[in-house]
């Protein structure tokens, strides 16, 4: 095999490699999506429940002197479908399960360091051994400020101090100084957006496109075709 054809068989490996890990981005954006709405799910269902709990629609004292309560109950008494699995306030539990609560946060908190963790061990010293190059020569700015919140959620307990939100690169406007990340869910969507432009960027790269018809900035969302088997 002469150089020529070794490199040509080097860079569609690239090509490879970085289709591979779109496709795992746009999975974590579907689990991602789908958890969302199953905490919301979860709202609905057991507001339902306190409202079917605390809803009286008549009251009076019988015969015996005693106090007597009427409750409407949206829902069959007699089936009422409950699966115990830990014991919470329904306030906190509803909390937990709002928009931005507690379980979104550590679902988000989770996907970013999937994201990155696949990233940094599989990802790109694939890239790196694609293009027959030092690991280190295979950045990404996103990619970067990823390991930074990585480093944050796992060794600070979710508080992002001065000195590595300084090094943010993408997201230093996204998460305020000294605080617990709270990542909404604009916040994903930005962070899984930043992540394929950045793809397609390194696409570009290596087709050599400069003026192509998009560039990667404009770029929101990328999905993979796999042919016919």
């Amino acid at each position: 095999m002469d150089k020529a054809t070794e490199e040509r068989v080097i860079s569609e490996a690239f090509d490879v490699v970085i289709r591979e890990y779109i496709d795992f981005v746009n999975k974590q954006v579907g689990v991602y999506m789908d958890a969302l709405a199953g905490f919301a799910g979860h709202h609905v269902r057991v507001e339902r429940q306190i409202h079917r709990v605390q809803r009286p629609v008549k009251s009076g004292v019988n015969d015996k002197g005693e106090q007597v309560v009427v409750w409407a109950s949206y829902e069959d008494p007699t089936k009422p479908d409950v699966i115990h699995n830990r014991i919470i306030r329904a306030t906190d539990y509803l909390k937990a399960n709002s928009e931005g609560g507690s379980n979104a946060q550590q679902h988000s908190q989770a996907v970013l360091v999937f994201l990155f963790t696949y990233w940094e061990d599989e990802i790109r010293p694939r890239l790196a051994v694609s293009k027959n190059i030092e690991l280190q020569e295979i950045r990404s700015d996103i990619m970067g400020d990823l390991r930074i919140l990585r480093n944050v959620i796992l060794h600070a307990k979710g508080i992002i101090y001065y000195d590595k939100h300084k090094d943010l690169k993408k997201l230093n406007n996204m998460f305020a100084v000294d605080q617990p990340l709270h990542i909404s869910y604009e916040n994903m969507h930005q962070i899984f957006v930043l992540i394929k432009q950045d793809c397609a960027r390194m696409l570009f790269e290596w087709l050599g496109v400069k003026d192509g018809p998009a560039q990667p900035g404009d770029i929101v969302d990328i999905a993979i075709q796999k042919g016919r088997r």
